[in-house]
């Protein structure tokens, strides 16, 4: 009898054991799956927003077409194959998730550095489909390839074809037999970026968002050809022709700010041309660089071409910019000072100083500049 209840419990023991280990067994292999569901949980919601976060960091515009009858899912995809959203497949999640799920046809000035949620929710209104006319500012002082590539940003004309279109010579002298304002110098400029540099005047301009790259060209230039007309008359008694003028003010322009320094600085060049001194203007240099990534690299390379005017004297073959008429009759009613050096406190305010010889400018220099 006593034994018989020692096997018992013995029994019991053993039961009570392997149920202990069954469950701790169970309670692991369900720990294990809770911790695979949240460890794969987790890498979901890493990759659903590395995926849905911006293509860029920096404001990039982006004029983005949806074509009436198109559903969102094709809408997402062109959206990625147009690199403005790093992954349909993830924005469509979201877009389920966010409620944002509706599409409207038109154009839609989007952004790079926004988020494919941004994205979905500036889609998601019919408000924000661009109007047929678009109203863009081409800066004072940008260059042409600047211009092209932010007509294109709001426009449906291509970067690529308006800067073939401005370096096209034939279409150029076409464009000459209407319009005063191109000098014929400008074709023979076999070192220029652009062939219209200089000469697509920078204003606010209204474009069909549709409008041709030949449409958009003539509606520039027809512009600066009405302010051309105001300062004409001036040209003969600058001692240039209208094609150097446009050149030095294009410098001037890149040199100063305000209509006293501009003034001033055109003095300045004046001075140098006169006597047959280099200009040794470093934002010349930033035109023969054409690509740099700041504009100590302006002062500090040197390279060959000649719109490097540290090596070579007199102006460049032709403008470096698009000028301003600021600059453009600053440049002709010139300060007549005795000064031929000048610099610009870029660490501090931005004034310009002058100085008459090289060596009360190497003091200012190092004073403004620390070398």
């Amino acid at each position: 009898m006593h034994s018989l209840l020692s096997m018992k419990a013995k029994n019991m023991t053993i039961q009570t054991a392997t149920t202990i280990t069954a469950m701790k067994k169970s309670t692991k292999i369900i720990t294990a799956a809770i911790s695979l569901l949240v460890a794969a949980a987790v890498l979901f919601i890493v990759l659903l927003n590395s995926n849905t976060s911006a293509i860029s960091k920096e404001s990039e515009p982006v004029l983005f077409q949806v074509e009436e009858g198109q559903v969102q899912s094709d809408v997402l995809d062109k959206l990625e194959s147009e690199g403005i959203i790093k992954s349909a497949f993830f924005t469509k999640l979201k877009a389920k998730t966010s409620g944002y799920t509706d599409t409207y046809a038109g154009y839609f000035e989007l952004d790079k550095s926004w988020s494919s949620v941004e994205i979905l929710e500036y889609m998601n209104n019919r408000d924000n489909a661009a109007p047929r006319e678009v109203t863009i500012m081409l800066v004072e002082g940008s260059w042409a390839k600047d211009m092209a590539r932010t007509i294109s940003q709001h426009t449906t004309a291509s970067e690529e074809k308006l800067l073939e279109l401005w370096n096209d010579k034939a279409y150029i002298s076409l464009l000459m037999e209407y319009y005063d304002v191109l000098p014929v110098e400008l074709l023979d400029n076999k070192s220029a970026n652009v062939l219209l540099e200089g000469f697509l005047y920078p204003d606010t301009y209204t474009f069909d968002i549709e409008a041709s790259e030949k449409e958009i060209t003539e509606l520039i230039i027809s512009n600066g050809n009405r302010h051309y007309n105001d300062y004409k008359g001036k040209i003969a008694a600058s001692g240039f022709n209208h094609y150097e003028l446009m050149t030095l003010a294009s410098i001037v322009e890149y040199e100063a700010n305000t209509d006293v320094d501009m003034r001033m600085v055109a003095g300045v060049f004046m001075n140098r041309l006169r006597d047959g001194v280099k200009l040794e203007s470093s934002v010349t240099v930033c035109y023969a660089l054409y690509t740099f990534e700041s504009w100590e690299d302006c002062e500090r390379e040197s390279p060959d071409s000649p719109y490097n005017t540290y090596r070579y004297e007199g102006l460049t073959p032709g403008p470096i910019l698009n000028p301003s008429v600021r600059a453009i009759e600053a440049t002709l009613d010139y300060d007549k000072n005795d000064y031929f050096f000048f610099i610009a406190d870029v660490n501090g305010d931005g004034s310009v100083h002058y100085q008459k010889t090289y060596a009360e400018h190497e003091v200012v220099r190092k004073e403004l500049l620390g070398y």
